[in-house]
């Protein structure tokens, strides 16, 4: 029993190192995830964001399933139908096979039940590391039939886990904060009122030019942590560019121009608003830049 215990430690901690590595290793999610699935016996795991332009911005999943893959990147399957995305509880808790079956018994959820047939990962246990009431990101076990229901054993491994993996998250997302920081170090002199956007559509940085159109009469507010047009026509028009500028790779020219400004109390003139998809790292989980928008008073001659 001695020998069991110090092995489900040793590949607990394993799970942890690799997850505090993550953020400095090439595909070090990747690996880290899978240290995850191992160490607490489970089939797979995914890491995963949800919300902002383009739906699910984060998906990072591995393990050994038997159904279709695209279940996973289905954004109908991440609705109200899905009782695990709709039954995350506050920043840190545990939810797990109690909580799915008291969600389902109040809702529909035939599309979510049927892609779990496919891939045969009934049970299972989440917690959320970072959340909004738009966004959230947080780690899932998928478990087979054959791995079975979560038991103590499971959710004791798991809590242990998830603690060092919201600290590997927010590791990642300082280290992509300072990156953008470092990104708009030769424009923060300038008037370039420049904001730079991660893969989540949240703030990355911003040159002290661009603060002030978050004021009354300016074109910006915020929501959270993501910069909105106060037009609401405008801001989807917006939110729907950003998503088609994130679907690509970065390389090649993808701009998106347009003018705001109208309404909502917004001073006379108008801006000029330009987006810009920037190139793309391979790794990471999309904290870094991705989108850089600057808006620029409109002139009229």
């Amino acid at each position: 029993m001695g020998a069991k215990l110090r092995y489900e430690a040793s590949i607990v901690r394993e799970a942890e190192l690799a997850l505090l590595n993550a953020p400095f290793e090439a595909r070090g999610w990747d690996g880290a995830i899978a240290a995850v699935a191992a160490a607490t016996g489970s089939s797979g795991a995914q890491l995963i964001g949800v919300g902002g332009p383009l739906v699910i911005p984060l998906n990072v999943v591995v393990g050994n399933f038997s159904g279709p893959w695209h279940h996973f990147s289905d954004a109908r399957l991440y609705g109200s139908c899905n009782w695990r995305i709709n039954t995350v509880g506050p920043q840190g808790s545990i939810q797990h096979e109690q909580h799915f079956a008291a969600y389902a018994a109040g809702h529909v959820t035939a599309d979510y039940d049927d892609a779990v047939a496919d891939l045969d990962v009934p049970f299972g246990c989440q917690s959320a590391f970072l959340i909004d009431a738009d966004r959230l990101v947080g780690l899932s076990l998928l478990r087979r039939q054959r791995d079975g229901a979560c038991d103590a054993d499971t959710l004791g491994r798991f809590a242990q886990i998830r603690a060092q993996a919201a600290r590997a998250v927010r590791m990642q997302l300082a280290l992509d904060g300072e990156a953008a920081e470092m990104m708009l170090g030769n424009l923060s002199a300038m008037a370039s009122a420049t904001i730079l956007l991660d893969r989540h559509g949240n703030i990355a940085a911003m040159t002290a030019a661009a603060e002030p159109l978050f004021e009354p009469g300016r074109p910006l507010r915020r929501d959270i942590l993501a910069p909105r047009l106060r037009h609401r026509e405008e801001d989807r028009l917006l939110s729907a560019a950003m998503a088609r500028l994130l679907a690509h790779d970065g390389h090649g020219a993808h701009v998106h121009q347009a003018r705001v400004g109208r309404g909502s109390g917004c001073l006379a003139g108008g801006w000029n608003l330009y987006l810009v998809r920037l190139p793309a790292r391979e790794h990471g989980l999309g904290f870094d830049a991705h989108l850089a928008l600057t808006l620029k008073r409109h002139v009229t001659n």
